[in-house]
């Protein structure tokens, strides 16, 4: 199930970027909306070992960072909610993971 979640979030993290290159031509929103996105449909893919998990972890904390800031600053909830909430159910899926 977690690799399955990976292989989503980073579909919506590429589709995230596409869309706010369409909207504000924003180059920042395309690279890294694609490098996260492929680095988490990558560990999707993997899920096995200690590394793909690593690898989701790593980018779910980075995202998690980078669009509370967002939201923290500027109060607009789109794109910052939803990938807040992305970002904590994957870090929360991966613990679990880890856990058991």
């Amino acid at each position: 199930m977690t690799a399955y979640y990976y292989i989503f979030f980073g579909i919506a993290c590429i589709l995230g970027g596409a869309l706010g290159y369409a909207r504000a031509r924003s180059k920042a929103s395309i690279i890294a909306g694609g490098i996260s996105g492929a680095l988490l449909i990558l560990a999707g893919i993997l899920a096995r070992g200690f590394i793909p998990y690593a690898i989701a972890i790593v980018v779910s904390v980075l995202l998690l960072a980078h669009f509370g800031r967002s939201f923290v600053a500027s109060r607009k909830p789109m794109p910052a909610v939803p990938m807040i909430l992305l970002s904590l159910v994957c870090i929360a899926l991966t613990v679990r993971h880890l856990i058991h």
